[in-house]
């Protein structure tokens, strides 16, 4: 719909066979400019804003007028009283502008008042998530069985790897068997893609070894052991576990969701005790970054263990202990 409007029209006019072809790889490279993940929601989000448009006869679609385009917004406000959904349409329609050839409607001064407006006026307090501590992790070992169930190995493996690896869990959804080296002292986990890696570049993450029960390398060779990874294969990791008379297996294909590691790990929260209402999908990620930076971990290697780009996104996920924060009052402690 819209690699046919605006500079498209323009291009489909060349008869030259060769710039033909180009211009079939140029659309490709546009839709290329942001993850899958990311077109798929502004698609979305674009689509409602055309059915709102076409539901009005005087209203087009692209190029995008700025005026109806704030009444929009309002209506969306309103109807959902979501600061994000607002965002996330403004967002949306922009880039699709942009791929047709139009100025981004962000751009706009009147749709920034308006956009300004309605952040400022459905903005709500957040509940920040608490992080997983250490405590809860060796909770998490002390409740297995002496014969422990694959499933509860399979929980205990992605909270220590996510913990210590600061991991994600869409990170941890796409984990491969292949992708984890065991090492005497450590192992080497290959994120092939994440959040923040835009072009695919890859990057690792190293975990120490400690020998101890709550080792996180101990942990996932438990789990690699059990579910019989073959460590040579392409496929996921963490998979889905089928339960028969004879015990537990990993199922051969596929993986699991995003929603299900939540559900899994919230599980386990529940189980030991904890509300999983004050934890999210961060607090394994938040609980290994608090430790690292409340225990004097450099800020150069512990951004790039977590794969922070930036400053504000590293200190999002940190928690500061009591005695660190304290420590800013006494060193302005005046001695009598």
């Amino acid at each position: 719909m819209v690699l046919s409007s605006g500079v498209w029209e323009e291009l489909r006019k060349i008869k030259d066979p060769l710039l033909q072809q180009l211009v079939l790889k140029l659309k490709d490279t546009i839709m290329h400019s942001r993850a899958d993940s990311t077109i798929e929601k502004y698609t979305r989000a674009f689509l409602r804003w055309v059915q709102w448009a076409e539901s009005r006869d005087s209203f087009g679609k692209l190029p995008v007028n700025p005026l109806h385009f704030a009444l929009y917004l309002q209506h969306l406000g309103s109807l959902t009283q979501s600061r994000s959904a607002v965002e996330e349409a403004t967002n949306a329609v922009s880039w699709f502008s942009q791929t047709a050839g139009y100025t981004s409607i962000s751009q706009d001064p009147f749709v920034k008042m308006a956009l300004a407006g309605l952040q400022r006026s459905l903005s709500k307090p957040r509940r920040k998530k608490e992080p997983v501590s250490p405590v809860m992790l060796k909770e998490m070992v002390d409740s297995l069985d002496q014969d422990p169930s694959l499933s509860d190995v399979r929980a205990v493996a992605i909270a220590f790897i996510a913990f210590y690896g600061f991991l994600r869990f869409d990170e941890v959804v796409k984990l491969r068997c292949c992708d984890v080296r065991f090492l005497s002292d450590h192992m080497v986990i290959k994120i092939v893609s994440s959040k923040t890696d835009q072009y695919r570049q890859g990057d690792e993450v190293v975990i120490a070894r400690s020998g101890s029960s709550l080792c996180p390398v101990g942990r996932l060779e438990l789990y690699c052991r059990m579910a019989r990874v073959d460590s040579q294969s392409a496929e996921c990791l963490f998979r889905g576990i089928v339960k028969s008379k004879n015990g537990e297996r990993l199922r051969s294909l596929g993986s699991l969701s995003y929603s299900r590691i939540r559900e899994i790990l919230m599980g386990k929260i529940k189980a030991l005790g904890y509300d999983p209402a004050d934890y999210g999908t961060h607090s394994f990620r938040s609980g290994g970054a608090s430790l690292a930076a409340n225990r004097g971990v450099p800020d150069r290697l512990f951004k790039k263990h977590g794969r922070w780009k930036s400053e504000s996104a590293k200190d999002g996920y940190i928690k500061d202990s009591l005695s660190a924060r304290l420590d800013v009052s006494r060193k302005l402690l005046l001695n009598s």
